[in-house]
């Protein structure tokens, strides 16, 4: 059923996605698939991180395609398919639909995989996506297609389909799902495995012997089968706490994982580090427990904090046929008594339990303080004016939808007018587009190419270790001046209709500006302005230029250069070039 609520959120979804269309100078698609994704994303959807947003649609063939990105620790590929309807009336969508919409991404998969896009322009968008996914053809294991829709849908999913040997899982986020992950998130029930009652399964562990009031710690030994069967039924929610996005981070997953499951599964408990597990409370079978073994039937808010690359692996192994009947993974949980200690134990267990991939202890905190004092200091500093009493303050969003939700807060229609006007939607600036301007102008392009929340998990570390510095009213004003900047430098790029690398020509320009021409950009000056003079406009048309040159002249010829803009070498070879007016 379509509530206020909806109408309301699709309402400010719609002008979001108008202003995202203005500013990037891009298709109506485009738009909604990018802002719509950063929803996607914030509601836990992990694959969607980093997304490539790029439309191609060939009716004849029924193919059609708005985003995509390969997660080489989970080796998925998720393909995205956006249906956008300009009007607030929530309009509906029904199974045929659903299923129609879904099935153009598959096809357009096939249509890679068959040759159809090798002899088309390079710059056609089908030749680009068609590049990138050919590129992980051996790699992939899995396809997620995700369904984005501002409609109501029905609940009707496709079944999973295979594809060759690759499985293909289908998901639907339409408006009502986004709605009730941002406004009913205390609503989140936890997740609840019964081990005994459905996966006849039950778990005989041994009890740390310890007295303490924080946690209570097992011992134990769980089948791979099993696990297996959790994760093709739970998901990505047995890992919410592994800090899902980050994990992208840790590299290729671990090739000796996937061998010894294929040739010595008997082997497996012997060379594996096994899982470690976390959990809110368990249920214990008393009469076939004692002093040395508990059985236990049932656990709430199961978490595996360290092991999802092994857990994926298994699971990857039962779907592809291999036999995974003699497999058994160590187990370690933690029961944690004392809410308060969850997320500092969780990320300890983390930092701690992986030896596969070295994970700082960075890469689990967003540092939640920075942000938080950001956000107040956003609330407190107003724009400047030449006469009168400020009216306008930038709008630092902490948390994904924040803005929307302080929005629909406002009791009456004059209230909410009255928020906008003092925090104007073009005004509002996430934490992870602050990190991006900020990086970009620290000369780190290539990190930033590699996408928004790869991005910020770099620059997480980076206040961690104290390389950004903290937040106090100038260095507010300063990172303000650098969004303002970007921002222009964005306008100016897009005025040039390059056709493609939009975004990293942005990242590179900004970067080879701090390089040679920090003392021309005047922070102080950009935010007293609100905007950057005619004189440093014109320094950065010059640099976008240089920028451009360099990337239709790679040192390997015909490399992809989008994956180019990825490596340092590349930043390097263009500092160098400039310094040298070798372009």
């Amino acid at each position: 059923m379509v509530t206020e609520q909806m109408r309301q959120f699709n309402e400010e979804l719609i002008e979001e996605v108008q202003e995202y269309k203005n500013n990037e100078k891009c298709s109506t698609e485009d738009a909604f698939t990018s802002v719509f994704s950063t929803y996607v994303i914030d509601a836990g959807e992990s694959f969607m991180n980093n997304c490539n947003v790029m439309g191609y649609k060939k009716d004849f063939e029924k193919a059609k395609i708005n985003g995509y990105v390969f997660d080489e620790y989970f080796q998925t590929l998720t393909l995205v398919v956006s249906v956008f309807e300009n009007r607030i009336e929530v309009a509906k969508m029904g199974k045929i639909d659903i299923t129609k919409y879904s099935k153009q991404a598959t096809k357009f998969y096939r249509m890679c995989k068959s040759g159809y896009f090798d002899n088309v322009e390079e710059t056609d968008p089908g030749y680009i996506i068609s590049e990138y996914i050919n590129g992980y053809e051996q790699e992939i294991e899995n396809i997620r297609v995700i369904l984005m829709t501002n409609r109501e849908t029905t609940p009707d999913i496709p079944a999973s389909v295979k594809i060759d040997k690759v499985m293909v899982k289908f998901d639907v986020w339409d408006l009502e799902r986004v709605c009730q992950s941002l406004y009913q998130k205390k609503a989140h029930e936890d997740l609840v495995v019964r081990f005994q009652n459905k996966y006849n399964c039950p778990l005989k562990m041994i009890k740390v012997k310890q007295e303490n009031e924080i946690y209570d710690c097992y011992i134990g030994v769980i089948p791979g089968k099993c696990l297996a069967e959790i994760y093709r039924d739970e998901g990505q929610r047995l890992i919410e706490k592994n800090v899902r996005s980050f994990l992208q981070a840790t590299g290729k997953i671990n090739q000796g994982i996937k061998n010894t499951l294929q040739n010595e599964p008997e082997m497996f408990m012997t060379y594996n580090n096994g899982i470690s597990t976390t959990a809110k409370s368990i249920i214990v079978d008393e009469d076939k427990s004692d002093d040395t073994f508990v059985v236990i039937k049932e656990v709430t808010d199961w978490q595996i904090v360290n092991g999802g690359q092994t857990t994926a692996s298994i699971y990857n192994a039962l779907q592809t046929g291999i036999d995974i009947s003699s497999v058994n993974v160590q187990i370690k949980l933690t029961v944690i008594r004392d809410e308060s200690k969850t997320e500092e134990m969780v990320g300890y267990i983390s930092k701690y339990a992986n030896s596969q991939n070295k994970i700082n202890m960075s890469d689990f905190s967003a540092n939640d303080s920075y942000h938080v004092e950001m956000e107040r200091l956003s609330r407190k500093i107003y724009v400047p004016v030449e006469n009168g009493k400020s009216t306008q303050r930038w709008y630092y969003e902490r948390a994904r939808g924040q803005y929307m939700v302080d929005v629909n807060r406002q009791p009456t229609p004059s209230l909410k007018k009255k928020f906008k006007a003092l925090n104007p939607k073009s005004m509002c600036i996430s934490k992870t587009v602050a990190a991006k301007c900020m990086m970009a102008w620290m000369k780190y392009p290539y990190v930033v190419s590699k996408g928004l929340e790869t991005n910020f998990i770099e620059f997480s570390a980076m206040i961690k270790r104290g390389e950004v510095p903290e937040p106090t009213e100038d260095t507010y004003i300063s990172m303000i001046a650098k969004v303002i900047l970007f921002k222009e430098c964005d306008k100016l790029v897009a005025k040039q209709n390059f056709g493609g690398y939009k975004a990293q020509i942005d990242y590179y320009t900004i970067a080879l500006l701090a390089e040679s021409f920090s003392n021309d950009v005047s922070d102080e000056q950009i935010w007293k302005m609100q905007a950057i003079s005619p004189e440093l406009s014109l320094i950065i048309e010059d640099l976008i230029m240089v920028v451009w040159n360099h990337f239709m002249n790679p040192v390997v010829k015909g490399i992809n250069i989008t994956q180019w803009c990825k490596k340092e070498d590349c930043w390097e070879l263009l500092k160098n070039r400039y310094k040298n007016k070798l372009i």
